[in-house]
């Protein structure tokens, strides 16, 4: 009967551990692509979401500056009541509430267009 050699057993290890460490290697390798795919996956979310921002940032600017520079009028109380209760108006009283109206509801319009537009 023969022996074999413990060079040979030797031999049989370490092609063993070789192969086992080729295979990590390429188990490795297939981790890196999925990370890297992962990672330009997330990137793309990362600048959607940049954009998104910088889009709800504008708008906010824009909003803003619509408040500043709606007219001080709908800020103020007006004399709507005393014209209201004034069974004798005369027409200059009654244009100037049309007018009022009519401003009024111009604001909300474009108010209701501009919150339209954001959803």
């Amino acid at each position: 009967m023969s022996e074999t050699s413990p060079v040979l057993l030797q031999m049989d290890s370490l092609e063993a551990k070789a192969f086992r460490l080729a295979e990590m290697v390429h188990a490795g390798r297939q981790r890196i692509l999925a990370l890297e795919l992962e990672k330009a996956e997330l990137e793309r979310e990362r600048i959607k979401l940049t954009n998104e921002v910088t889009k709800q940032q504008n708008q906010l600017r824009q909003l803003e500056k619509m408040v500043n520079n709606s007219p001080k009028e709908f800020s103020k109380p007006t004399n709507i009541p005393k014209i209201v209760n004034n069974k004798h108006n005369d027409a200059e009283t009654t244009a100037e509430l049309k007018q009022q109206l009519t401003a009024y509801i111009e604001e909300l319009d474009r108010c209701i267009a501009y919150l339209s537009d954001l959803s």
